[in-house]
């Protein structure tokens, strides 16, 4: 996943704003077991595998970003274009195959001379109706958290978590699945660090989550890497701003 921003030199409505999109590119690999039994007690087995190689969904985005002191505060709004690669009746994909819009807000608190920094973002996400299945999903609610204590000035340890839950049904399903309602939540352990890149500042964050309390929902172990690239210089007294990334849904 690669995420080219551009950061407006000029304040809007007195925030730092940024507009960005992001765009990935991989392989994804699915497969499937399943055995049916019918009323008489005899069953019917099978398996199927599949995988695709391509472009996924793009994801532009735009956020607004205060400082007040150790205060951030962030707006932003983000949506999913449908252009990856996906087709109904294949189970592996790299797209949704719908739109979808995100927005929320973000607080994090950010004492340098003391070392410390937590970041929280709520956000909400509309899906709008598959056009190959006719199905919508319903609105998801998440929430993301970060507690960082600074080791050194480039180093910092911590946990992150998040929330994830679906707060509308699904339509367009059979009778027998309902609203569908999905939920998950995760935990762990990360690891940032800030190095010089030429006469730019890199950071390099990696974090892990511990996946629990699913339903209808994927549940296991994730992980991610997170490398940017920003301006190194920053004026005096200006903090760092706020850095909570919202989890791909």
């Amino acid at each position: 996943m690669v995420t080219p921003t551009y950061v407006f030199a000029t304040p809007v409505l007195g925030a730092q704003a940024a507009v960005g999109m992001t765009a990935l590119y991989g392989r994804n690999t699915t497969s499937v077991s399943a055995t049916l039994t019918g009323p008489g007690g005899a069953s019917l087995s099978g398996s199927r595998s599949d995988y695709v190689l391509g472009f996924g969904d793009l994801y532009p985005a735009a956020t607004l970003k205060w400082n007040h002191d150790v205060h951030n505060f962030m707006l932003y709004a983000t949506a999913g274009v449908p252009v990856g690669v996906y087709d109904p009746t294949r189970l592996a994909s790299m797209g949704l195959g719908h739109w979808a819009t995100d927005g929320g807000v973000g607080y994090t608190y950010l004492n340098e001379q003391v070392g410390f920094e937590w970041s929280a973002v709520v956000g909400f996400t509309y899906n709008f109706i598959n056009p190959y299945t006719q199905y919508r999903s319903g609105i998801d609610a998440h929430l993301d958290w970060a507690i960082s204590p600074y080791l050194t000035e480039k180093l910092h340890i911590g946990a992150v978590g998040y929330v994830y839950n679906q707060v509308t049904g699904d339509s367009g399903a059979s009778p027998a699945l309902g609203g569908f309602r999905s939920r998950v939540a995760g935990v762990g352990p990360q690891i940032g660090f800030f190095f010089p890149v030429a006469d730019r500042e890199g950071y390099l964050n990696l974090r892990a989550y511990s996946e629990f309390d699913a339903k209808n929902r994927l549940e296991g172990w994730t992980a991610y890497v997170t490398f940017s690239v920003e301006a190194a210089e920053r004026k005096p007294g200006e903090q760092r701003l706020a850095r909570p990334v919202t989890l791909p849904r």
